[in-house]
């Protein structure tokens, strides 16, 4: 991967808060987790002396999208409506989305196959 690459790749995934006072760019100074699906943000208004504003944000993940390859057996995060949907016309032979594996119960697992 090229430098720019992994600078636009960065930008990308960067969080934007704004201030709801002042509009401007709130920059996260530390977090703290004590789940693997919620975080707790500590924000800091960027306009430190017209507005000064500090607050405390969480942060969850509430629906799976797209299930993971490699999923953690303590985490459950509820499945989002398209993705049941998909799931039950796979159930029932109208398509085939290969995550069967990770839809299962668990216990004996095999690589995961995408058609």
């Amino acid at each position: 991967m090229t430098e720019n690459t992994e600078i636009a790749m960065h930008e990308v995934s960067r969080l934007r808060v704004d201030c709801p006072h002042c509009g401007s760019h709130m920059k996260v100074r530390t977090s703290k987790t004590h789940l693997p699906d919620y975080r707790e943000l500590y924000l800091h208004c960027t306009n430190e002396f017209a507005c000064g504003f500090r607050c405390k944000a969480s942060l969850g993940i509430i629906e799976t999208l797209v299930p993971s390859y490699q999923p953690n057996p303590n985490v459950n995060i509820k499945f989002g409506a398209w993705l049941k949907r998909q799931i039950r016309l796979e159930a029932e032979g109208q398509m085939r989305l290969g995550i069967e594996e990770i839809t299962k119960p668990k216990g004996n697992r095999h690589e995961r196959h995408t058609h």
